[in-house]
């Protein structure tokens, strides 16, 4: 249905959003970065897959939990709890792991788990913003992202070179101190703060386009967990090869900080050459530009397989997803009607996203036992063969929208336009 909206002059919402966001971002920067370092030293290499399975079990079955309880109105006060939880679990590891030693595997796990839904979470507030008072209008998100970013790249160059950086019960302490501080702030969100009127009813749509978009629904499932599957073998292959490369932990902390800063800025500026492309004809190319670029980067690392290569592959493969890859993949979202892509957007985004980070951990763990131990070669290899994949399932997804925009007929179902959708998505790390 079509909805005209109402905001208050006074509304502080989106203000408050940002300043949350940022904090999430140093959170999310240094508490990877923090959780990296401890391979090789605190924990062992080999232990790495199954964490990384245990903290895609954990991520899945709360985001099942917050699923339900997001559709309601009070979602705003699960985003709240979430975050305090989250605070008291790193107050309570930070302050008992000298004692009970599991509790440094516990939070690989929780960090793993905790990062990916937290951010998710606090997209969610924004998009609501952006639908009920900012008429559905995207042009607030660059601002979201340019102060993510700076605080990301603040706790990538800043935050790890405190001398407490390289103390556990001191960087635990320091990150629940965000999240608190999170979970105060969105006590003055306001949700009601936009008022909406019912001005027409949707139509129903045709059968072949039900059919259609149905099919399309389906293969993004694919899409999701193949993409994230390519993207997190490469991740973990590189976290494996900085526990190699630096021998102490203080060494790699101050790495990972710094890669993440250098992640977060090769991502800005990989978004705002997208959002020039978006508007003209090579948009709907975006979706196949991530996996094809990979795959040649994939295989032509396999001439000179060394540590400095990874580094740019592990840049560039971030910086294209979090742009390219999310441009069209928002394209994609746009034909689908208004309320199947709200039934299944949650759904896929952290589900599936989770799935491909069990998928990748399964291939390292088989590569790791195949040749006792890690093989780049081969891995590189995995790599461009998921990438490869991937591209065709990309190929896929855009010959069917094309199929179902010929068949498209006058539906009553409110679309976001798909050139903001694809800003939208290009903005979104």
């Amino acid at each position: 249905m079509i909805k005209s909206y109402k905001t208050r002059l006074g509304d502080s919402s989106f203000p408050i959003l940002v300043l949350s966001y940022s904090l999430l971002m140093m959170h999310y920067v240094f508490s990877r970065a923090f959780r990296d370092s401890l391979l090789g030293s605190r924990l062992s290499v080999s232990d790495l897959p199954a964490l990384t399975v245990l903290g895609t079990l954990l991520a899945i079955t709360i985001s099942l939990v917050c699923s339900l309880f997001l559709r309601s109105d009070a979602r705003i006060h699960v985003v709240r709890i979430f975050y305090a939880v989250n605070a008291i679990a790193e107050i309570i590891i930070g302050l008992n792991f000298q004692n009970y030693p599991w509790m440094l595997k516990a939070y690989y796990i929780e960090v793993s788990a905790s990062t990916a839904i937290g951010l998710s979470l606090i997209w969610v507030l924004i998009g609501d913003w952006t639908s009920h008072c900012n008429h559905g209008d995207t042009n607030k998100v660059p601002s979201v992202l340019i102060s993510g970013t700076a605080a990301g790249m603040f706790a990538g160059f800043g935050l790890v070179y405190l001398p407490s950086a390289i103390d556990l019960r001191a960087s635990l302490l320091m990150l629940a101190v965000m999240d608190i501080a999170t979970s105060i702030l969105l006590l003055f969100h306001r949700d009601g703060s936009c008022m909406f009127v019912v001005k027409h009813k949707a139509g129903e749509q045709n059968a072949d386009r039900k059919h259609w978009s149905s099919a399309i629904a389906r293969m993004l499932v694919i899409f999701t967990i193949v993409g994230a599957s390519t993207s997190t073998l490469l991740d973990l292959v590189f976290r494996v090869r900085v526990a190699e490369h630096y021998n102490s932990q203080a060494a790699r902390i101050h790495f990972m900080g710094s890669m993440q800063g250098l992640l977060c800025l090769g991502a800005l500026l990989s978004q705002l050459v997208v959002r020039r492309i978006v508007a003209g004809k090579w948009a709907r190319r975006c979706l196949t530009l991530y996996p094809g670029i990979v795959a040649t980067a994939a295989l032509g690392a396999l001439i000179a397989p060394v540590f400095s290569v990874f580094e740019y592959l592990r840049i560039g493969e971030y910086s294209l997803r979090n742009s390219a890859q999310r441009c069209g993949t928002e394209m994609i979202y746009a034909t689908l009607p208004d309320k199947l892509r709200v039934e299944i957007r949650p759904l896929i985004d952290v589900v599936g996203e989770r799935l491909g980070d069990m998928s990748a951990a399964g291939i390292l763990q088989l590569l790791l036992a195949a040749n006792s131990g890690l093989n780049v070669r081969s891995t590189l290899l995995a790599v461009a063969g998921l990438a490869v994949c991937l591209w065709f399932c990309s190929h896929w997804l855009l010959v069917r929208v094309d199929r179902m925009k010929s068949l498209e007929q006058g539906d009553g179902d409110k679309q976001l336009p798909l050139q903001k959708l694809a800003r939208e998505g290009a903005v979104l790390a």
